[in-house]
């Protein structure tokens, strides 16, 4: 009787150690799982904040004239009505991938839009080995320092006029002046 008593013993406490195991490898796939979905929502994230910047540039080049806008709202960027046929800088305006409830954190300049932030909450698992031009993002710890902006180019000063080339005819000796 005594044997048996000590038998169930062992199998129980085999039984408790083996589910603790699996709890164990249970939390493990769990957080496994919830870090590869926040690493492929980081990477749609880089993808969509690139369109955005895509588009804004797109956006300033097509302005007609020396003088180039941003637009003041991101359905210009879906639809350019200064044109006669409305032009598409960007397909749609894509939700937030980190946090697609929220609307996107708009920079401005003036009342211009220079660029789009993530509002979510939360800590970039990615921290290194950004592609070109994205290098600011490094060592950010919040999803609202990766800006996706296009600033343009301050319109540099233009060159001074070249002086108009002296020709044979009007070249003039220091030689023949008295």
């Amino acid at each position: 009787m005594n044997r048996v008593r000590t038998s169930r013993g062992v199998v129980l406490m085999g039984l408790v150690v083996l589910l603790a195991l699996g709890g164990l490898a249970a939390v493990q796939f769990a957080e496994s799982a919830v870090t590869a979905r926040q690493r492929e929502r980081e990477t749609q994230l880089l993808w969509v904040g690139q369109q955005f910047r895509a588009a804004l540039e797109s956006y300033h080049r097509a302005t007609p004239g020396p003088v180039k806008h941003l637009p003041v709202s991101l359905d210009e960027l879906v639809r350019d009505s200064r044109f006669p046929n409305p032009v598409r800088h960007l397909r749609r305006i894509y939700a937030d991938p980190m946090q697609p409830e929220l609307p996107w954190g708009i920079v401005r300049r003036g009342n211009q839009i220079v660029g789009v932030y993530s509002q979510a909450d939360g800590e970039p698992l990615r921290r290194t080995a950004f592609a070109p031009g994205l290098e600011a993002f490094e060592g950010a710890t919040q999803y609202a320092s990766w800006r996706f902006m296009f600033v343009p180019r301050a319109n540099a000063t233009p060159a001074p006029p070249v002086p108009p080339r002296a020709s044979p005819s009007t070249v003039t000796s220091s030689a023949a002046t008295p």
